[in-house]
């Protein structure tokens, strides 16, 4: 590998970076809306799925291989090259069909910055989408650290919200009561369901093909590492949050904490929180999108999508997968724009959430076939369950739904032969000048 190849790979804390960038979004600042009526079930609820979470996080770095071929070669090397472009094909689809949404966010949240840019939330995000897509085009190198500085501008309104508590409470001040109302089996289930939701998107990390430097050590303990972080970071926060202000205050409030932090920092600091928010949604964009073009990066050098996607620019990235991804959320974005589709594309990112349960799925059988610990095995174990459980929490519709794109995807791979011509060796294609 030459110099300026090497330069150009992620070493073990822009990964670290990548997986907590593609986690860590819009979901989390409004998440706590949803739980306050929910009450002492949050805890539980947080300690459900980051135990599930964190297993499937653990059982995703068992099949993280020394070449770094990405999501479809790792699963492909345990599970066969059906498996590995089906896992792929819905985990694409579940990417570029949330992408909107992610850029949505990030709109939104800047639209409660300045207030005029509201009626233009659509405008805005095919901005944000633009400018994502052209820094990915810059390649893995440019995109990783957009992300690393948004990543620790993101972190601090959690960190914050945590601080203000702990001063609350080393001070005698009177803390917030959060065990109304009492734990409930239905409460609980929806607790874990809402807090699974937040802690999704570490797949884009496995999406990066031949971009990051040993990957069997780096990615694998960023994905452990990350997800032990944010899991315990957002049960910490969570909680601070609902220990400085009342849960009927949080179920009200439109942003709970730039509230908060306005409440004991002034309007300064409420303000910045704001921003970071902003941050944050525009951070899981850039990887979203950086994921998204890299899957059909790898379908496309294996032929099972045009050979056309598996194209490079001279800074080796996709950008012929990059755009068509990104090309695909616009349209979606575009139908939204239109009178009467916001219900149709609230479904469908319900349906890209639950498409991506099936690489989860994928990711542990792959995991107990390859290491036979007794560790791994239980934490496949664990992770099979939580998806089974994801898979009820989603409804039958949009489950109906994702099975439909399974067989959509085997009849894809059963006639891609006579249109595409696979490449003789699965390696990053020569970067066109």
């Amino acid at each position: 590998m030459s110099k300026d190849r090497e330069a150009r790979l992620l070493g073990p804390w822009m990964t670290l970076a990548l997986v907590v960038g593609g986690v860590v979004g819009s979901g989390i600042f409004y998440l706590p809306v949803a739980l306050a009526p929910l009450g002492a079930s949050v805890p539980i609820g947080w300690l459900i799925s980051g135990i599930g979470v964190m297993a499937l996080a653990y059982c995703a770095s068992r099949i993280v291989s020394a070449e770094g071929g990405g999501l479809q070669a790792y699963v492909e090397h345990e599970l066969g090259p059906t498996a590995g472009f089906l896992v792929t094909w819905m985990t694409w689809n579940s990417s570029w069909i949330g992408n909107p949404a992610v850029a949505l966010a990030t709109a939104a949240a800047l639209g409660r910055i300045f207030p005029g840019l509201a009626g233009h939330l659509v405008a805005v995000s095919f901005l944000f989408m633009l400018i994502v897509t052209l820094v990915n085009m810059r390649g893995i190198k440019a995109a990783g650290e957009l992300n690393f500085v948004t990543v620790l501008i993101k972190t601090l309104p959690l960190v914050a919200v945590v601080v203000i508590a702990a001063a609350l409470g080393f001070g005698g001040e009177p803390l917030q009561k959060i065990d109304v109302p009492a734990p409930s089996f239905a409460n609980i289930a929806t607790a874990s369901a809402l807090c699974l939701w937040a802690l999704t998107g570490f797949e884009f990390s496995l999406a990066p093909v031949g971009k990051i430097r040993d990957p069997e050590r780096n990615l694998a303990r960023a994905l452990v590492i990350g997800l032990a972080i944010i899991a315990i970071g957002y049960l910490l926060s969570t909680l601070a949050l609902s220990l400085i202000i009342p849960n009927a205050t949080i179920a009200g409030s439109v942003a709970p904490f730039p509230d908060a932090i306005g409440r004991y920092g002034g309007e300064g600091a409420a303000l910045l929180a704001a921003v970071a928010m902003a941050v944050s949604a525009f951070g899981a964009l850039n990887v979203a999108l950086l994921g998204t073009g890299e899957m059909l990066f790898s379908m496309g050098l294996r032929g099972d999508m045009p050979r056309y996607f598996g194209r490079t620019n001279r800074f080796n990235a996709p950008y012929a997968a990059q755009l068509a991804s990104a090309g695909l959320g616009c349209i979606l974005l575009g139908l939204n724009a239109a009178k009467g589709t916001a219900q149709l594309f609230t479904f469908m990112t319900l349906f890209a959430a639950d498409a991506v349960l099936y690489l989860y799925s994928a990711a542990a059988i792959a995991a107990m076939i390859k290491d036979r610990k007794p560790l791994t095995t239980v934490a496949c174990v664990i992770g099979l369950a939580f998806v089974l459980f994801a898979f009820y929490g989603s409804g039958l519709e949009a489950f109906l739904l994702s099975l439909g794109l399974v067989v959509l995807g085997g009849v894809i791979f059963l006639i891609r032969k006579p249109w595409t011509s696979p490449p003789a060796e699965l390696a990053p294609a020569a970067p066109v000048e």
